[in-house]
């Protein structure tokens, strides 16, 4: 049975990852930053608790907490997902919340498991974004395609001079930290592949522990629940015209652990084309919601600029091409009917 080390366990993405690594046979040592997190994961997936083993790793910049993990357990292999969010309150520095944990977060894991993992470790997948590559700017999705070798074009002081602009410091982190990723890569030649992945948007059902149920849904999940709880009376304008259902990117992480093609490499992943017109007419198809008033069309998808994302490797390797992956209307649908569960429970 593989031992795999999943850090920030607690999160949107980390827990549809547990999911799928212990359907694939996985035993999985997640982390949290709170003993409280862990009790929360227990009591909302019982079902976990013979397959999933919960830790407290209260700083993950913190290198010699990884060096202990690795230490004491012989790791096949890592998926890397714990790191800053953009929707927090209060995280407006630069230097503090976005560049230093993406940077020291992804370097404190990796020196310690190039130091403790051999020869057990074989691979660590990480949580990117396609923020590292853009903006989502209507000029930056003109200019042409994003690929793998596209960088958001924000430099670090650039980041710094737009004091208190959280989304630009979290491109610019997201950038740096992964830029720090490959050049530990480079440099280091460890023994363990690594491979990261740039979805965007993810959205899908949340399985994960929430405070205040819909009070406290994560940023996707907060998009579709205001589409669905009459915040608009109109349909609002697309932040970025791109998705992957949440499940199909645990999937291509579970996958990419054992994958020789795609060890070592920036992949983009999903990529498909939406808009936020799409996601109401999809979530006006949702037999939970019939009833509900659904915001009006307002033309907002007649204005979205689109590009092309160039997934077409990843897509094809890991998920077998378009046909693996769920369609909008099944990833809506599911959304929606979890969103609505959680809405009664209050």
């Amino acid at each position: 049975m593989p031992s795999t080390l999943l850090t920030g366990a607690n999160s949107f993405v980390a827990a549809h990852i547990i999911n799928a690594l212990i359907k694939a046979g996985h035993h999985v040592t997640g982390t949290v930053r709170r003993v409280s997190s862990a009790d929360e994961i227990f009591a909302l997936h019982p079902e976990w608790k013979d397959h999933l083993d919960i830790v407290v790793v209260d700083d993950f910049t913190n290198q010699i907490r990884w060096e202990d993990l690795f230490k004491t357990n012989k790791f096949d292999h890592v998926a890397h997902v714990a790191a800053p969010l953009v929707d927090i309150p209060g995280t407006t520095d630069y230097d503090t919340h976005f560049y230093h944990p993406n940077v020291e977060g992804n370097l404190s894991l990796l020196r310690a498991a190039h130091k403790f993992g051999s020869p057990s470790l074989k691979s660590i997948v990480v949580t990117g974004s396609i923020n590292a590559a853009t903006t989502g700017s209507p000029d930056e999705l003109s200019a042409g395609p994003i690929t793998s070798n596209t960088w958001v074009p924000i430099s670090q002081d650039e980041a710094r001079a737009l004091k208190s602009n959280a989304y630009m410091s979290y491109c610019s982190g997201k950038k740096e930290g992964e830029l720090a990723i490959w050049n530990f890569v480079q440099q280091q030649q460890p023994s363990f592949s690594v491979t990261v992945f740039l979805p965007a948007l993810i959205f899908g059902p949340p399985i994960e522990p929430l405070h205040g149920g819909v009070k406290g849904l994560h940023y996707s999940a907060g998009v579709i629940y205001s589409l669905i709880n009459g915040t608009y009376e109109k349909i609002p304008d697309t932040t970025f015209p791109s998705y992957i259902d949440v499940r199909d990117l645990a999937t291509a992480h579970v996958r990419a652990l054992t994958e020789e093609r795609v060890k070592n490499k920036r992949l983009l992943i999903g990529g498909r084309k939406s808009t936020y017109t799409d996601l109401v007419r999809a979530l006006g198809k949702a037999e939970v919601l019939k009833g509900r008033k659904l915001p009006e069309e307002s033309g907002e998808d007649l204005r979205v600029t689109l590009t092309k994302i160039e997934a077409d490797e990843a897509n094809t390797i890991l998920m077998g091409g378009e046909a693996g992956f769920r369609s909008l209307e099944v990833t809506m649908r599911d959304t929606a009917e979890r969103l609505v569960e959680l809405e009664r429970e209050g």
